[in-house]
């Protein structure tokens, strides 16, 4: 299998467009029209992948306020996730910095005062500023639910892979590679599915990286896209997955393509394989492994 890495698209649309292109379950690849995060759909199969950390644009409102630098923000996003997202048939990425609303929080608390231990605005923001950032963590939660709400009428059930990378050289001992969340997973329905996945990931070879790879050793995958997916269509299975920045220089943010390329063919086609067999076990339908790709 070769997945294929798309081009960036430029093609904008409203939520409305979207919304509607997706209740006709018609395919298509396009960025909100405030550019904050791109949907793309290749054909309509149970599976999702996102990532919701991997953009790191600042609209110009906002560049003046930002006291963080831009290393020190750059340091702490999930860059090269959606080259993996992007390689599945049905993928969401963010565009905007998690620093100007950080969607895997709640609304409430998307809007970072301080951030591993760094104050994030030099000034309070103004209602209008806020209220950007807030429009932006509603766009994609609407899109979302339209979205899933569309899977499990054709389906009955879904996959949503939510995709994180962290940082590993502040961490005592030797972190794992992938380490899987499941706090919001139903072991007792998705056990063998979720155990499948976890055989899978942790053949996969990276030249020169030890392959560890764990269930809730360094997160428990308690964010609030996990949760808000848990809560709002429960019975689906959601996996959240941090992966250990091994395929890049934490600091230099420099990607290295040796170990960058097998990690994303590997996960590729891990996932969609789960897919696959989730189909057929939990929505009796029998799918090519080739659909789930882009």
């Amino acid at each position: 299998m070769n997945a294929p890495i798309l081009e960036n698209q430029t093609a904008l649309y409203s939520e409305r467009q979207i919304v509607d292109l997706i209740r006709r379950y018609e395919p298509f690849h396009a960025t909100l029209d405030d550019g904050s995060f791109s949907v793309a759909i290749s054909r309509y199969v149970p599976m999702v992948c996102t990532a919701i950390h991997d953009g790191n644009r600042v609209r110009e409102m906002y560049k003046d306020a930002l006291l963080v630098t831009d290393e020190e923000r750059l340091f702490e996003e999930d860059p090269h996730t959606g080259e993996i997202a992007r390689n599945f048939a049905i993928s969401l990425i963010v565009h905007d910095s998690r620093y100007t609303g950080d969607l895997n929080r709640t609304p409430e608390a998307c809007i970072y005062d301080e951030a591993w231990g760094k104050k994030v605005w030099r000034r309070p923001l103004s209602d209008v500023e806020r209220n950007g950032l807030l429009a932006h963590h509603g766009s994609y939660y609407r899109i979302v639910t339209e979205l899933l709400t569309a899977l499990v009428k054709r389906f009955g059930n879904f996959v949503f892979v939510d995709l994180h990378s962290y940082n590993y050289a502040r961490i005592a001992g030797s972190p794992p590679l992938f380490n899987m969340g499941s706090h919001y997973i139903d072991t007792m329905r998705y056990g063998e599915l979720l155990d499948h996945l976890l055989v899978k990931m942790a053949d996969i070879e990276l030249p020169g990286i030890e392959n560890r790879t764990v269930c809730n050793e360094v997160f428990r995958g308690r964010g609030y896209q996990a949760e808000f997916v848990h809560l709002n269509f429960p019975g689906n299975l959601c996996y959240p997955l941090e992966i250990k920045k091994v395929f890049m220089d934490e600091r230099a943010l420099v990607a290295n393509p040796e170990v960058m390329e097998p990690m994303i063919r590997g996960l590729t086609e891990t996932f969609a394989e789960n897919g696959a067999l989730f189909s057929e076990r939990i929505n009796g339908m029998q799918v090519s492994i080739n659909d789930f790709y882009h």
